[in-house]
């Protein structure tokens, strides 16, 4: 999942990016030392400035993401409400949000908010506490992805279409393509172990305007971590939900949380979207007849 599909609702109120950047900023000193290194008389070299410490995302912005993902959780225990008991579903929503606020200070480090995947991470933590509390009572990964594919869906369903359209349109900018290509060749760096690494390929007119694969996913990596693999195939579904509602057009053959080598990505600006949760399921482990 990338960033230009991320609607407006549940995972709009996920960070305050303006906050984390500007917490970024003043840790820096570099200008006020270049200043004042222009205007001495007599320079000196400077002693040497330490590194900043890393900054946690996760716990720097941890009352904002358990909040959140207790918005997720109420939504989720309505939904659990009508396939099981009441205290049932109380229950599970109680427990993944117990399950989510521990694992934060261990989510793997991406780069915080400079980072185009770290909603997707986020999210992706989002269902991991959500299969989990739900396996504790009987329920499986694919009642565990449909939870998380039924709520995105609403989330979708509640963007007005021509805002949601105009989300669409920017992905064919030219200026998105650069920052897709800036992002693919940073992302062969491997800087973060649990971060996605991807490369981008042109539109060839015919079959599609904009491609992308990805080799490594943070969010196959992440699951895994967590023992959730079994999770995986169904959050890669919500892609649809999101192409669909901005005519994009994609198509995907591959995916990562399959066992395939990488994920294709292929977008055709206006072309019906044919993949949802009907298609795809049918394919996944354990489901195939």
């Amino acid at each position: 999942m990338t960033d230009s599909r991320v609607p407006s609702g549940i995972t709009r109120r996920f960070l305050l990016r303006a906050g984390v950047v500007g917490a970024c900023a003043c840790l820096l000193p570099w200008p006020a030392l270049a200043k004042k290194a222009e205007t001495a008389a007599k320079p000196t070299p400077p002693a040497p400035v330490p590194e900043p410490p890393a900054i946690n995302f996760y716990l720097t912005n941890r009352d904002k993401l358990v909040a959140d993902f207790k918005g997720v959780c109420a939504g989720a225990e309505h939904w659990l409400a009508a396939r099981t008991a009441e205290p049932t579903a109380k229950a599970i929503a109680a427990d993944a949000l117990g399950r989510y606020d521990r694992m934060l200070p261990g989510m793997p480090d991406i780069g915080g908010v400079t980072n185009r995947n770290q909603p997707f991470l986020v999210m992706a933590g989002w269902l991991a506490a959500l299969y989990q509390a739900m396996a504790e009572k009987g329920m499986s990964a694919k009642d565990a992805g449909r939870l998380l594919y039924d709520l995105y869906a609403a989330d979708w369903a509640a963007v007005p279409p021509q805002r949601a359209k105009a989300m669409g349109a920017a992905l064919f900018s030219v200026a998105y393509l650069q920052s897709l290509q800036d992002w693919a060749a940073d992302s062969q760096k491997k800087k973060y172990p649990g971060d996605w690494v991807g490369k981008v390929l042109p539109g060839d007119g015919k079959t599609f305007d904009l491609g992308y694969d990805y080799t490594e996913c943070g969010a196959v990596k992440f699951f895994k971590a967590q023992g959730a693999m079994a999770v995986a195939p169904y959050y890669c579904l919500n892609d649809f939900l999101a192409s669909k509602a901005q005519g994009t057009g994609l198509s995907r053959q591959h995916t990562l949380a399959q066992g395939d080598p990488l994920c294709d990505f292929r977008y055709k600006r206006d072309r019906p979207v044919t993949q949802n949760w009907d298609t795809e399921t049918p394919k996944f482990p354990g489901n195939k007849a």
